[in-house]
């Protein structure tokens, strides 16, 4: 789990130790990567332009569920891609926690797989009892309503336990109900794109049929 940090409690400050160890884990660079939680009618999000690396919790966003700004600190406007978090949070009522990041060996291996409902090769008892079948969308412009109609439909028509989809050319997003959860499936994801990249694709898979006795 992330070093120190303790996810049990619910509040800005947790929010923002996550994003610090998406961050550590390399999981975002630079100022990529967005997260949403959805507390009663209302969401936190993380803001635009702000590198996860150091978020406070003071720099974080509140909105309503349409996307209406209820505070802010000065100068700062929500993650661009907030209509997108929106759409999952509408299409999955059981969603509280949406994460969207841009690791390098996850964004790798999306350049490399093709899209479809199952990409990912099963590489790990983790990926298959966390992540699988791992589906891929096409590339859509960040932050377009064209990308949060997609993802959203991934979300509302897929499996109601989806807990991630990979973004052709643009990385992950992984949902759940709390911050250890998210962080459990985002890591075995990534780690399942480091096999994919380090194996050159080559590596061999669990068969089909026990994946079942996995799950």
């Amino acid at each position: 789990m992330a070093g120190d940090y303790d996810f049990s409690r619910e509040n800005p400050e947790t929010f923002a130790a996550f994003c610090r160890a998406l961050y550590e884990r390399e999981l975002v660079v630079g100022a990529g990567g967005n997260v949403a939680l959805k507390t009663g009618g209302k969401v936190l999000v993380t803001p635009s332009g702000y590198s996860l690396r150091a978020l406070t919790a003071a720099q974080l966003i509140e909105v309503d569920l349409d996307g209406n700004v209820l505070s802010a600190p000065p100068g700062t406007r929500p993650s661009k891609e907030l209509r997108m978090h929106l759409e999952i949070f509408k299409a999955r009522p059981d969603v509280r926690l949406v994460c969207h990041v841009h690791g390098t060996y996850i964004t790798a291996a999306t350049t490399l797989l093709q899209v479809g409902g199952n990409v990912m090769p099963a590489y790990t008892p983790a990926l298959c009892f966390y992540a699988y079948p791992l589906a891929m969308l096409p590339f859509f412009v960040p932050g377009t309503a064209e990308l949060a109609e997609a993802v959203g439909k991934a979300f509302r028509d897929g499996p109601p336990t989806r807990s991630s989809i990979l973004l052709k050319n643009h990385g992950l997003i992984t949902v759940g109900a709390d911050f250890t959860s998210v962080l459990n499936v985002t890591e075995e994801v990534d780690d399942a794109a480091r096999i994919f990249i380090l194996t050159h694709g080559k590596g061999d898979v669990i068969p089909d049929e026990t994946i079942p006795k996995i799950k």
